[in-house]
């Protein structure tokens, strides 16, 4: 494996998101692989900081939205006549 191989499947592996065989190939090279492990440990550590990063829109944004954008599209739908 690469370098940018092996960093892009370690982005998908964190995620979730890594076909099976190379995850499976990726799960042998972390426990073989003090290297590879040092890396996805720290790929997760970053993943963890960024997840706390992010704040969740309360109800009352999301409902704005969601009126918001359903009148944008009544609108649209208004002038497409």
């Amino acid at each position: 494996m690469n370098k940018t191989s092996t960093n892009n499947d370690i982005i998908k592996y964190i995620y979730n998101e890594l076909e099976e065989t190379k995850k499976t190939k990726l799960n042998f090279k972390i426990l073989t692989d003090s290297l590879i492990n040092d890396e996805v440990s720290s790929y997760l550590e970053v993943k963890e900081e960024l997840d706390h990063c992010f704040e969740n829109p309360s109800e009352r944004v999301i409902d704005e939205i969601k009126t918001y954008a359903s009148s944008s599209l009544k609108q649209k739908e208004f002038f497409k006549d």
